[in-house]
């Protein structure tokens, strides 16, 4: 039902009291929620004349189930948990497509893909390295590289990618004016789903990042894919992704709880060895340990 500009103003007014309210009860300063910001910014703008509808599914549904997830601790001695987070998860992706099927909103709105950024931030939110500040989450300015402009001066190009665990620092070079960046620890491509396309894409933004980062791993969390096996074959010889995770057989199918404590093993560990010594033995393998 659309609104007249007085429901409007006042839906927003509301709006914004709620989300300054409930910003200052999250840590903003720890952990990424996409979704979250999503939903907002369609309730501000009254997205298609929707805005009350999903205010009210802010409310009503995507509000408790953030509040239960940011509850679930999950480390090594409670990874069992991930069982449960699926199930929230499952839940949650179920009713967030039957809301954007009613209400008629297109993946352009990117209601879902959000939302499957966003569960990274519930699942790694206990990381010791990102509570204690030695290493923090970003999506953007994302170090990929340096080259030299027609000035002669030389360009720190970054990306934007859906979910990096890195360092932010300060970088000038000669008098260039300070900049900030992103160096990886992992970064993260997410898809709803992914084809041949969509592929190429993610392999040549990864490509970049690792070899601006070399000790950086890049990964790609997938709802399901849609992509041929010779695809796959092929990327296991291309250092460009370290690993690829579908969550789903095909569209229908539920996100498996397996894949996700895969998952949350190959990052944990991933970030844990970049504060660990890696001693070089004097017999045996070398370069693989």
């Amino acid at each position: 039902m659309a609104l007249d500009f007085q429901s409007v103003n006042c839906l927003k007014d509301f709006n914004i009291r709620n989300i300054v309210k409930q910003k200052s009860k999250e840590k903003k300063d720890i952990m990424l929620f996409v979704h979250m910001n999503n939903l907002q910014n369609k309730i501000r703008s009254n997205y298609k004349g929707i805005g009350r509808n999903i205010n009210n599914f802010y409310n009503n549904v995507y509000l408790p189930i953030h509040q239960q997830l940011m509850t679930i601790r999950i480390t090594d001695s409670e990874i069992n948990n991930i069982n449960q987070v699926t199930q929230i998860f499952n839940d949650y992706y179920e009713r967030l497509k039957e809301f954007s099927t009613v209400n008629r909103i297109t993946s352009q709105s990117k209601f879902e893909s959000t939302f499957l950024e966003e569960m990274s931030s519930y699942l790694f939110k206990d990381l010791n390295e990102l509570k204690d500040g030695t290493l923090g989450v970003f999506n953007k300015r994302i170090f990929s590289g340096l080259k030299i402009n027609s000035n002669g001066s030389v360009d720190i190009i970054t990306k934007d990618v859906d979910f990096c665990i890195g360092k932010e620092i300060n970088l000038t070079i000669a008098s260039q004016p300070l900049i900030s960046i992103v160096l990886p620890v992992v970064a993260v491509e997410v898809k709803t789903f992914l084809d041949a396309t969509m592929f190429g894409e993610v392999k040549s933004s990864s490509r970049a990042i690792k070899n601006a980062t070399p000790n950086a791993k890049t990964y790609v969390l997938m709802g399901y894919r849609a992509l041929a096996d010779s695809h796959i074959i092929a990327a296991r010889n291309d250092s460009a992704l370290t690993e690829m995770f579908v969550l789903r057989e095909n569209a229908n199918d539920p996100m498996h709880a397996e894949v996700l404590i895969d998952y949350w093993k190959e990052i944990m560990n991933s970030v844990h060895l970049v504060s660990i010594e890696n001693p070089v033995g004097k017999i045996g393998r070398l370069l693989k340990r």
